[in-house]
């Protein structure tokens, strides 16, 4: 076997800055290997003002080449690593939303821009540079989860020997914009709702109100999961499309717990189906064989919603009443983080809590009658048409700071 040839790379000043050539082993389809000569960018003069330093530099980077256990690297595309390798190995592990949503990101936008680049050959330059454009013509969340996707492509091509680093792993996001949370339904309106909906459409809003639990995990549900000794039922699985498969996190296999009277009207629904069996699902479709299709839910539930002036609803925001209500009344977050199945109270806290009215109403009193208080027995009226002018702005803050 012949001795691997010894490479020492050389030096080209181009403009202000200072680049180098190296030959690279690499593995063909076929079996072949073949030396490649590739350039790579060094710095700039002002960070290598002599060529002493370029060298120096150079050689860490040649040295991976020159070591005796180097392996060539494979010579793939992106697309050909997704196709081959991510696709078979990584994603059928994951939970279907996860997949069907990953597949999506796929197809529309790490693909046609990423695919037939050689894995080798993506930069976190390159991959920034995708990033930055992407921010310019679809929503941040979006943006966000073409690089949670192109991250994990890469994270698998390190994790097979395909890469010695994930390119992606440096690269940031562009500031998240501000997004106002969705108006959350009045108590009113809920009930107004839950008055249109027909069975079993209104139980299922009724026990999404007061569970908290995600849509698959509804629509999952068997009789046998209610535990009617200890007033709860068990979340042990979920649904999407028809498949089943275990729940979210592992905090999202949880107990939850009901008052007595909620299990009263949930056993009131269960005499109402007297045919079923504790294999079957609380909520079947028409044809009994298999639960309510969560498509055909959210059409029920959107077209109670617009009869009664409810102008936006999904089943995730009344996931987020529950939370909000648990917060209003003073529920330890850590209580509302288990009942929810989140894994961390961050999620829970940051994206579920609203600003209901009741609270958004005592903040804006408590401030009011905190400045009418101050000020030695003032009330904002004694400043009279002071107030707003620059004059009337000083004196009041005299006032506060007094």
């Amino acid at each position: 076997m012949a001795r691997k040839r010894f490479e020492s790379g050389y030096i080209r000043l181009r403009g202000s800055t200072t680049r180098a050539g190296k030959g690279e082993d690499i593995l063909l389809p076929d079996g072949r290997i073949v030396r490649k000569r590739r350039g790579r960018y060094l710095g700039s003069l002002a960070e290598l003002p002599t060529k002493t330093l370029a060298k120096r530099k150079l050689a860490e980077i040649v040295a991976e080449l020159n070591d005796v256990d180097y392996k060539p690297r494979a010579v793939v595309t992106v697309a050909q690593f997704v196709e081959d390798k991510y696709r078979t190995l990584i994603l059928p592990v994951r939970k279907p939303t996860t997949r069907r949503g990953y597949e999506v990101v796929l197809r529309q936008h790490v693909l046609p821009e990423l695919g037939t680049s050689q894995l080798v050959e993506v930069t976190p330059e390159r991959v920034q540079s995708f990033i930055n454009c992407k921010a310019g013509s679809v929503a941040w969340n979006t943006v966000r989860n073409i690089r949670t996707v192109a991250g994990a492509i890469f994270s698998a091509a390190v994790k097979y020997g395909y890469l010695k680093s994930n390119p992606v792993r440096s690269v940031e996001l562009p500031f998240e914009p501000v997004k106002l949370l969705p108006l959350l339904p009045s108590d009113e309106q809920l009930q107004r709702l839950l008055d249109e909906l027909p069975e079993p459409y209104r139980t299922m809003v009724w026990l999404v109100c007061i569970s908290g639990v995600r849509i698959g995990e509804l629509l999952a549900l068997r009789w046998r999961a209610v535990d009617w000794d200890r007033t709860c039922f068990w979340v042990v699985e979920a649904v999407d499309r028809k498949k089943f498969y275990s729940p979210k996190t592992h905090r999202s296999r949880r107990p939850i717990l009901l008052a007595d009277e909620d299990m009263k009207r949930l056993t009131e629904f269960r005499r109402r189906t007297p045919t079923a069996g504790d294999d079957d699902w609380l909520f079947l479709n028409k044809r009994g064989t298999g639960p309510i299709h969560a498509d055909k839910a959210l059409e029920k539930l959107q077209a109670a919603a617009k009869t009664v002036g409810i102008s936006y609803i999904t089943w995730h925001l009344l996931r987020h009443w529950h939370t909000t209500v648990l917060h209003d009344e003073g529920v330890p977050m850590k209580a509302a983080q288990d009942r929810l199945g989140h894994a961390d109270a961050h999620t829970t806290m940051k994206h579920y809590v609203h600003l209901s009215r009741g609270a958004e109403r005592q903040a804006a009193d408590a401030v009011s009658q905190h400045f009418r208080n101050s000020g030695d027995g003032k009330t904002w009226s004694e400043f009279g048409s002071k107030f707003g002018s620059k004059s009337g702005v000083e004196g009041s803050a005299v006032a506060v700071s007094s």
